[in-house]
């Protein structure tokens, strides 16, 4: 178990730094500092897991702490589903920037499939 939110933490940490520095190259201006959400995201549930792996008696604990720290992310991240989904279905406006939108996504799926 720990394997994976391992694997995950690591994912969601790329995910924000990576998306950080692509606001900056493609459109030429500073990023906002929510693109890092993911990156703290995945660095608390890092710590978790490392917490769980040095009392592996309270290891219950931490999954289950990991577990509601990844269901609202997935929750906080949701809404960038109907976004998606709206603008391949319908046409739709972005209301966010498309990479904003994609980040948003991205970290929702990856929440999504570590619970």
């Amino acid at each position: 178990m720990n394997d994976i939110f391992k694997k995950t933490s690591l994912g969601l940490m790329v995910l924000g730094l990576a998306f950080y520095s692509l606001v900056f190259y493609f459109e030429g201006t500073e990023a906002s500092i929510t693109a890092l959400i993911p990156t703290v995201l995945g660095g608390i549930v890092y710590l978790l897991v490392f917490l769980s792996e040095m009392y592996p008696n309270q290891h219950r604990h931490f999954s289950h702490a990991i577990l509601i720290i990844f269901a609202a992310g997935a929750g906080a991240t949701y809404k960038s589903v109907i976004d998606i989904f709206g603008y391949l279905l319908s046409g739709d406006a972005l209301l966010r920037p498309p990479l904003a939108t994609i980040e948003q996504f991205t970290a929702f799926i990856i929440c999504l499939s570590a619970i």
